[in-house]
């Protein structure tokens, strides 16, 4: 067998670690943690060493338990500059904020699956907050989602709706092709997709596409909130002013 190989498995199961101690609501213990990855005590024991060396876990000796690293938000500040506008995106979110009073989003796509890549929290006291790096795997359920969707051509739609499916997320999730092909033609004819409750009940998303030089979608803005917030004068208003905002940051990062 060869070193790849060899390998293989031990990769497997470190990333699983990551992925249970990401998706945790506070810091596992051992057992914890064990438990939900279902790596072997012996394999995880050594993992875990190998992780918190590297500074991808931490590890508190008080309590027993452990957590993330630092070394994610190293990596998540790169992945942010790889995108190549960092800061023009924060600039713009703060300014969505301020005109809508609603946390905004910044989202981008990796293969088949929307990961948030950054936010600016609404100063109200009941708001939405979702972690950086959240996935979301269903394209037809939220927002950005429906953007990258409706800017595809006819015959990778198709595809793309072949492989993921359209799974009702939630009892507003649309679930017909047809419905879906219309919502994406008013996306394109509207500059802005909006999602209620579709994703998660009680929250609404209105998003638009960044484009790059090139004219392809390179990211999403938007916003996010509690859906009884949103009626139809506020959802026009805030699906304009994303719509708009949008548009200067795809302006700023074409002339890039």
């Amino acid at each position: 067998m060869g070193e790849n190989q060899r390998g293989a498995p031990a990769l497997s199961r470190g990333l699983k670690i990551l992925e249970v101690l990401a998706a945790a609501d506070g810091e596992l213990s051992f057992s914890s943690l064990k438990e939900t990855s279902q790596v072997p005590g012996p394999s995880l024991w050594r993992l875990l060493h190998v992780l918190r060396d590297t500074g991808y876990v931490l590890y508190d000796p008080k309590n027993h338990t452990y957590r993330l690293g630092y070394k994610f938000l190293y990596m998540r500040n790169l992945l942010l500059d790889r995108i190549g506008f960092r800061s023009e995106a924060r600039h713009y979110l703060r300014k969505l904020v301020d005109l809508t009073g609603e946390t905004a989003e910044f989202s981008g796509r990796v293969k088949d699956e929307l990961v948030l890549l950054d936010q600016d929290e609404s100063p109200q006291a009941v708001r939405l907050f979702s972690r950086i790096g959240s996935t979301y795997p269903y394209f037809h359920a939220t927002a950005p989602g429906k953007v990258y969707l409706a800017y595809m051509p006819e015959g990778r739609l198709e595809s793309v709706i072949e492989r993921i499916g359209l799974p009702a997320i939630t009892e507003y999730t649309v679930t017909d092709f047809g419905v879906l092909k219309q919502q994406l033609a008013k996306v394109r004819a509207e500059g802005y997709a909006v999602d209620h409750q579709e994703m998660r009940l009680g929250v609404f998303r209105i998003a638009s596409p960044v484009f790059g030089a090139d004219g392809k979608v390179v990211a999403c803005l938007g916003v996010a909130g509690p859906s009884f917030r949103l009626d139809d004068e506020k959802e026009n208003f805030i699906g304009g002013a994303v719509k708009h905002v949008a548009e200067e940051l795809s302006r700023e990062v074409s002339q890039r």
